[in-house]
């Protein structure tokens, strides 16, 4: 049997992916001449419920022959695609220790721009068919159809000989979601993302940084723990109007404006976060509960990061309207929080913003916040790129024979 896992970031083109994948499916089929089946798994947001895979997403990860990638820019940028992409190079790695060889199961397809450009994760273990053209192109443009009836054909060959020849080995389990690492995620910038769009260019980063936490610490100052987890990360104040967790929906808002993203929730040390940060410069957004100032721990890292005089830094409290509890203390709370935050009120301080009360406020209010800080780094940045292309200190040609 072969099964596809198509890992896929859901956006605009959205139309056109699904087009590719209905022609690449019947010429797997056509190839096959029925003597084997093909499942397809489609994954999406969906694909991940609380902190763990569905059933579905588990099931196809631990039995697929091959791995789709349509690798558009948001695509790197967002964290169930790069713990997909980790899980399956995972299993490669596993198959080539038994057995001695590297299929190449992994298939990127370039979707957006001029191809991908660089090194990937798992390089050994990808096939080249579909990285080096704009695939997006091919699919909605009639002049490159001959081009694109080539590269379906060239695609469902590669997987059909790496399904039928050289099967990768299923895996007994998988690491849950929340504890499997993303294979995209770098964020020391010794080191470079792999490439999105093109030579020279690399995406602003954003550290999005937890103040929120666990149920069995919230159930000291709260009495409705429906909306924590576990861990601090798990925390869900829109429920039940999003079952993501803002860790996710954070993430999700940075990939659509194209940065790159990590979550911390070692509030803690938040100073050793914010110097970080400059150091890197990556933009900083704690997501603050407002039940953390009546916690022992929080109070103190929450004035610390008010204190803090770089402009990148901001902080965003959800008050949801659907958290009775919460809506009921929001008095007590947010003035509780003016004055832990007394520090910024006296100068220009984080950017600050209280209650979001839905998960569509949330995401416009974290799209703002990345759009601005975008924007000031157009306006005070130091140009460090060179442009593809002539050498550094030569100059251009202004007129010719």
């Amino acid at each position: 049997m072969t099964l596809i896992f198509v890992s896929y970031r859901p956006d605009e083109d959205g139309a056109y992916a699904e087009a590719l994948l209905a022609d690449l499916c019947d010429a797997v089929r056509l190839l096959d001449g029925g003597e084997r089946s093909l499942r397809v798994f489609l994954s999406t947001d969906q694909s991940v419920i609380g902190d763990d895979w569905s059933a579905g997403a588990r099931d196809a990860l631990t039995d697929c022959t091959v791995f789709l990638a349509i690798c558009s820019q948001r695509y790197f940028l967002t964290e169930r695609c790069g713990r997909e992409w980790w899980t399956f190079q995972d299993r490669l790695a596993q198959h080539e220790t038994i057995t001695g060889r590297r299929p190449r199961a992994l298939v990127p397809v370039a979707w957006g721009d001029s191809g991908l450009h660089g090194d990937l994760p798992a390089d050994g273990f990808a096939s080249d068919i579909a990285r080096h053209d704009d695939v997006r192109a091919l699919v909605r443009l009639r002049s490159n159809r001959s081009r694109y009836r080539e590269l379906i054909d060239h695609l469902a060959r590669h997987i059909v000989e790496v399904s039928h020849n050289d099967p990768v080995r299923s895996t007994a389990a998988l690491l849950p979601y929340r504890v499997t690492p993303n294979a995209f995620r770098v964020f020391d910038r010794r080191h470079s993302h792999p490439a999105v769009s093109g030579p020279g260019s690399s995406p602003p980063a954003v550290r999005f940084v937890l103040a929120a936490g666990r149920r069995d610490e919230m159930a000291q100052v709260r009495a409705d723990l429906t909306y924590y987890g576990a861990h601090r990360t798990d925390w869900q104040p829109y429920r039940p109007q999003r079952s993501d967790s803002i860790a996710v929906q954070a993430q999700t808002v940075a990939a659509d404006h194209l940065f790159h993203s990590d979550v911390v929730d070692n509030i803690e040390d938040i100073v050793e976060v914010l110097e970080r940060a400059d150091g890197d410069d990556e933009l900083v957004v704690m997501l603050v509960d407002a039940w953390v100032v009546r916690l022992a721990a929080h109070p103190k890292a929450l004035r610390a990061a008010a204190r803090h005089r770089d402009p990148a830094v901001a902080m965003v409290v959800p008050l949801s309207v659907t958290d009775a509890e919460t809506t009921g203390a929001r008095e007590q709370l947010t003035a509780a929080l003016s004055r832990l935050l007394a520090a910024r009120s006296a100068r220009s301080g984080p950017v600050l913003r209280v209650g979001p009360e839905s998960a569509d406020e949330f995401e416009q209010e974290v799209g703002s916040i990345l759009e601005a800080a975008r924007n000031r780094t157009f306006r005070s940045a130091d140009v460090r790129r060179v442009a593809p292309g002539a050498p550094a200190g030569s100059r251009p040609m202004l007129d010719a024979p």
